[in-house]
């Protein structure tokens, strides 16, 4: 069960740090034309987030225990991700290159 947990977080860190990851690309997958624009990058953080849920659930499912979660588990999980996503931020618009 330990490993399935593991799993999920990996995915999360991961799918966290795609968004800010590549200038033209969606997910990272050079489909783009034009860099990104700022709304772009949240649209995809947000899209991110909901594959990030959906791959949770489908975990949970396979166990056959779905619960029920309220606004304060969508709340806390969305945090999480944006926590994940720091690193990628960080490396993205703080990081001075030299």
């Amino acid at each position: 069960m330990s490993v399935t947990i593991g799993m999920v977080l990996i995915a999360g860190f991961i799918l966290a740090s795609l968004p800010l990851m590549s200038e033209r690309g969606f997910f990272s997958i050079p489909v783009l034309k034009f860099n990104k624009k700022p709304w772009l990058r949240i649209a995809e953080f947000l899209l991110a987030y909901a594959v990030w849920i959906a791959i949770g659930k489908a975990f949970e499912a396979q166990a056959g225990q779905v619960a029920k979660q309220g606004w304060e588990f969508y709340a806390v999980t969305f945090l999480l991700f944006v926590i994940a996503a720091f690193p990628a931020f960080v490396w993205r618009y703080l990081w001075r290159r030299a």
